[in-house]
């Protein structure tokens, strides 16, 4: 029989694994995006964006593990709290915010198996860079409310 605690403790520690995949492809965006881009700086952008939403991935995949198994605190523990749905807000503004810039990166695909630098406008530039302002304002915000789910803050006593 496998102890239940050890798997939510991997199914947390799985969540925040993917928190920080999730960070990495958020952050890693502007060391390789800018106006005037090499063949090597747009495949590393598209490996950004491919980090962001497996860390997406993997962050619902443990959440809804800790959420529906009998292995975590239960569905009442997570969606009773109210922190855990600002939570949830959150996480979800930033993959919205980045559904675009995603569609923009995959577009870019026929011209980098050509080697070749892609196209992009000034415009679609300076709004990628202002999504992803937002989307890491957004994104320093998520951590913060872990602890107080866990804790149990914000639950009906």
């Amino acid at each position: 029989m496998i102890d239940p605690l050890l798997i939510r403790t991997v199914l947390q520690d799985a969540a925040e694994l993917g928190l920080m995949v999730l960070s990495t492809g958020i952050l890693g965006r502007p060391f390789c995006f800018r106006r005037q881009l090499t063949v090597r700086e747009a495949r590393m952008t598209q490996i950004s964006d491919i980090l962001l939403w497996m860390g997406a991935a993997v962050l619902v995949i443990a959440h809804a593990g800790l959420w529906f198994s009998p292995y975590g605190l239960g569905t009442w523990f997570y969606l009773a709290n109210p922190f855990q749905w600002l939570q949830i807000a959150i996480f979800a503004s930033i993959l919205a915010l980045d559904v675009w810039p995603a569609r923009v990166f995959r577009s870019w695909s026929r011209y980098l198996v050509l080697d070749q630098t892609p196209y992009f406008t000034y415009r679609q530039h300076v709004l990628i860079r202002r999504l992803w302002r937002i989307q890491a304002t957004l994104l320093l915000l998520l951590p913060l409310f872990s602890p107080l789910v866990r804790m149990g803050v914000g639950l009906p006593r």
